[in-house]
C-alpha cells in the first residue's frame, strides 16, 4: 500500500512513517534496473522522464514521492473564472472556433490590465491570445530567427525553462546563452553586446522572475537591453509566465505604484508573454497573452515574408504562426480569462494575494533543506537575498547536480538539475515547491534528515 499524507490518526501515521522510513533509501540495483528497463540515460533527463522515472520508483519502492520536479500549479481555479466558463460553454460557443487572434473582448481586457498593473500603453489589436505563453515563446522565437537575415541565434539570459531551448531546436535555429547571476547591471548589458558583436543573434529571452533562480531583472537592465535590441535589429522576447510574483514588492494595487517592471515601458522591438498558469492558477486550458510592441506589430521585413508569407510583424505572428499552429486557443476559456483580468484590474480579484501561497511554501521548504547540510545556489539577486516563490535552487556538499538528483530519488524526493536548465552551476537542483504541502513537509523533512545522516 503506498503512503497517504493525508492518513488520520497520530498511531496509524507514525506506524507508516516507520515502515517506509525502512524501506527508504531505495536501493540502486532498482535504480539501475529501472535506467535499464526505460533507455533513460541519467546524465540527460528530460522533466517528463524524471516524472517517469519517479513514478516507476514510486511503484517499485512502495511509497509516494516528494515531488518538486515539474513546475505546475497548485492552487484552485477562481470561482468567477469557472462561472464565466461555463456561461460561455452554456452559450454553445464550444461549438464554434474562436476568432484566431483572441475574442475582441479579451483583447481589450488585456490592453487595460497592462496598462493597470505593468503601466503599458497598447492597444487591443496589440494583445494576441496564445495557448499559453509557451506558444507565445514559440511564435516569437520563430519569427526572431527569421526577421533578418544571417540572424539565426537565440541569446538566452540562463538558467531558463529548458523547454523554451527544446523549441529553438526544434525551430533549427541556433541558441547561445549568459549566465544571469555572474552577470548584472553594468556587466549585464556588456555580456549581452559582446555576445551579439557577431551579428548572428535574431532575439534574446528571459524570464523574470527567472525560472528557476527567482531573481528578477531591474528597470535600467530592461532600458539597457531594450536600447540593444533596438540597435541591433533583435527582438526582445520577455516571459512573465511568474506575473507579479516577485512577493518583495507589492505589485496588487491596479494602477498605482510600484508597477511590474517589463522591457515594454523602453523598447520597440519586444514581445511580452503573460501566463494565466501561475499568476491564475488556470494552466488546464493552456490560454495566455502575447502583448506585441506598437511599433513593431506594423512593421515589415522582407525576410519574414519569405518564411511565413506574412511581411508585417503582427500579421506573420497571427497569420503565420498562431493560425497555422492551432488556428487561436480555447473559446470559452478566453471567457474565463477575461473575467479574471477584468476584476483584476478593478481591484475587485487580488490574484498576487493568492499566489503568495507559493511563496510560503517555498520559506518552509528553503528551511527544511538548509537544516539538512543543503546548500541554496541562487542565493542574492544582486544586492538583495532572492524572493520566495515558485523555486527553489540547492546543492549539497560532495555531490554534482546529477548524482545529487539520482541519489535523491532513491529517498522518493524529486527534482531537476540545473544543468538542464543552462545553468552554468552545474552543482545544484531546481526545486519545485508547488505540489509541496503541508502533509508533506514532515515526510520531507524525515527523508533528508535520512539522506544526511548517510552523507556526513
Amino acid at each position: 500500500m503506498l503512503y497517504n499524507p493525508f492518513s488520520k490518526g497520530s498511531t496509524k501515521l507514525r506506524l507508516e512513517v516507520q515502515y517506509l522510513m525502512n524501506k527508504i533509501p531505495v536501493s540502486k540495483e532498482i535504480l539501475d534496473t529501472i535506467f535499464e528497463e526505460t533507455g533513460y540515460n541519467p546524465n540527460n533527463l528530460s522533466i517528463r522522464e524524471t516524472n517517469r522515472l519517479a513514478t516507476l520508483i514510486s511503484k517499485r519502492g512502495e511509497f509516494d514521492f516528494v515531488r518538486m520536479e515539474m513546475g505546475i500549479p497548485n492552487l484552485p481555479t477562481p470561482d468567477i473564472a469557472k462561472k464565466a466558463e461555463k456561461e460561455a460553454i452554456d452559450r454553445g460557443l464550444q461549438g464554434i472556433y474562436p476568432p484566431f487572434d483572441g475574442i475582441p473582448e479579451l483583447k481589450l481586457a488585456g490592453s487595460k490590465f497592462v496598462k493597470a498593473f505593468l503601466n503599458m500603453n497598447v492597444e487591443p489589436e496589440h494583445v494576441i491570445p496564445t495557448c499559453g505563453s509557451l506558444q507565445g515563446g514559440y511564435i516569437s522565437q520563430a519569427l526572431a530567427g527569421n526577421m533578418h537575415k544571417g540572424k539565426d541565434t537565440i541569446l538566452y539570459l540562463d538558467p531558463t525553462f529548458p523547454v523554451t531551448r527544446y523549441q529553438a531546436k526544434f525551430l533549427g535555429l541556433k541558441s547561445e546563452g549568459i549566465e544571469l547571476y555572474d552577470n548584472r547591471g553594468k556587466k549585464l548589458l556588456e555580456a549581452i553586446e559582446q555576445k551579439i558583436s557577431k551579428g548572428n543573434v535574431g532575439g534574446l529571452l528571459w524570464s523574470s522572475p527567472n525560472n528557476p533562480s527567482w531573481s528578477c531583472l531591474n528597470e535600467n537592465e530592461l532600458k539597457g537591453i531594450a536600447e540593444i535590441c533596438d540597435k541591433n535589429d533583435i527582438l526582445a522576447i520577455e516571459d512573465l509566465a511568474y506575473l507579479g510574483m516577485d512577493f518583495r514588492k507589492d505589485y496588487s494595487e491596479p494602477n498605482a505604484e510600484p508597477y511590474i517592471p517589463t522591457v515594454g515601458k523602453f523598447g520597440k522591438n519586444w514581445v511580452t508573454l503573460i501566463s494565466a498558469s501561475k499568476a491564475f492558477s488556470f494552466p488546464g486550458p493552456r490560454c495566455g497573452l502575447a502583448i506585441i510592441s506598437p511599433r513593431l506589430n506594423k512593421q515589415e521585413f522582407t525576410q519574414l515574408e519569405e518564411f511565413c508569407g506574412r511581411k508585417r510583424f503582427g500579421h506573420a505572428f497571427s497569420l503565420g504562426g498562431l493560425y497555422v499552429t492551432t488556428s487561436g486557443t480555447s473559446h470559452t476559456a478566453q471567457f474565463a480569462l477575461t473575467e479574471m483580468l477584468n476584476k483584476s484590474t478593478k481591484g475587485e480579484y487580488n490574484f498576487i494575494e493568492v499566489t503568495k501561497a507559493y511563496g510560503e511554501r517555498a520559506r518552509k521548504v528553503r528551511e527544511i533543506f538548509l537544516n539538512y547540510g543543503f546548500k541554496q545556489v541562487y542565493e542574492k539577486d544582486m544586492d538583495e537575498t532572492v524572493g520566495d516563490g515558485f523555486y527553489l535552487t540547492m546543492s549539497y556538499p560532495g555531490y554534482d547536480g546529477t548524482n545529487l538528483m539520482l541519489e535523491l530519488m532513491k529517498y522518493g524526493i524529486s527534482t531537476i538539475t540545473l544543468k538542464s536548465t543552462g545553468s552554468n552551476r552545474h552543482e545544484g537542483l531546481r526545486v519545485c515547491i508547488s505540489f509541496v504541502n503541508e502533509n508533506d513537509m514532515p515526510v520531507l523533512n524525515d527523508r533528508l534528515k535520512k539522506f544526511m545522516e548517510n552523507n556526513k
